[in-house]
């Protein structure tokens, strides 16, 4: 069995060192993450440079996880800042592992055959289950970050009036964006019937209704946009008076836009460097605001 271990182990780190490019599989494993359970939007907040970071940091882990033994201190107080810091229960780590073979699985560097996918699941599973042990064994307390609430939101897609509504909200909105003397400018060329679908998908789910959004995460779509908190909050005003313009309650206003909310981190940057370009010649975008807006 430790023999098993160890080759398994070893297979890991061999097919992480020959991964080229940790960025694009970064990108799959955060989708494939989102679209099993959105509320994890909130355990991983920040921008595209923030997740890539944390995914290199869990590859670093599971890369030296031959020395397992040596770095269970370590892994223990990981997991019992997880827990404090954001919230993350034992149930997370299985949705994550789903994502990280799933994200394997559709990168075409990787090969994946069934000695490989089983031990990434055996490496995956060993660092987890140190993890969860500490989680299990730290208390409780209130200060401990509600990462439950975006998924709680059971009742508000009711209160909304279901997915017609969502739309209708959306509709309005984008109707108000793309007309926008300066937040127009960052829809040029884009289809406003595609938008209203996925926004409405994404955020039908963030309410707790089913998801059937199959896009990339807010982080990766607006990764080369650069958005201020200026932006943001003009942004959010319209999707406000959206929302009331469409008969909904100033309550039920202020319960979507605290889920919307959620997501702000991963798209507002401070400095037009923190863009990340999909590719090679691309620019950042950047709307000039009119001197009358």
């Amino acid at each position: 069995m430790l023999e098993q271990k160890t080759e398994q182990r070893l297979l890991v780190k061999d097919c992480i060192e020959n991964i080229q490019d940790i960025n694009e599989l970064s990108r799959l494993f955060f989708r494939e993450l989102f679209l099993r359970d959105i509320s994890l939007e909130r355990v991983f907040p920040g921008g595209v440079e923030v997740l890539n970071r944390k995914f290199s940091n869990m590859l670093n882990i599971l890369k030296n996880v031959k020395h397992l033994e040596k770095i269970q201190p370590s892994l223990a107080r990981m997991g019992e800042r997880h827990l404090i810091d954001y919230g993350v229960q034992p149930e997370y780590f299985d949705t994550a592992q789903a994502a990280l073979l799933s994200a394997l699985d559709s990168n075409p560097e990787i090969e994946m055959d069934t000695a490989l996918r089983e031990a990434w699941q055996a490496v995956f599973a060993d660092v987890a289950a140190l993890m969860k042990q500490a989680i299990a064994q730290v208390e409780r307390r209130k200060v401990h970050r509600d990462i439950r609430n975006l998924a709680d939101n059971t009742d508000l897609l009711e209160k909304i009036g279901g997915k017609d509504k969502v739309t209708q909200v959306h509709q309005r909105f984008y109707d108000v964006m793309f007309d926008h003397d300066w937040l127009g400018q960052f829809f040029f060329g884009k289809s406003k019937e595609s938008l209203v679908m996925k926004q409405t998908q994404f955020m039908v789910a963030a309410f707790g209704g089913e998801n059937q959004y199959r896009g990339d995460t807010p982080a990766f779509i607006h990764m080369h946009m650069f958005i201020t908190d200026e932006i943001a909050d003009l942004r959010q005003n319209i999707l406000c008076q959206a929302i009331l313009d469409e008969g909904l309650s100033p309550e039920i206003a202020e319960r979507w836009l605290q889920v919307d909310d959620n997501f702000r981190s991963s798209i507002v940057k401070k400095s037009v460097n923190e863009c990340v370009l999909k590719c090679s010649g691309q620019m950042p975008v950047v709307v000039k605001k009119p001197k009358n807006a």
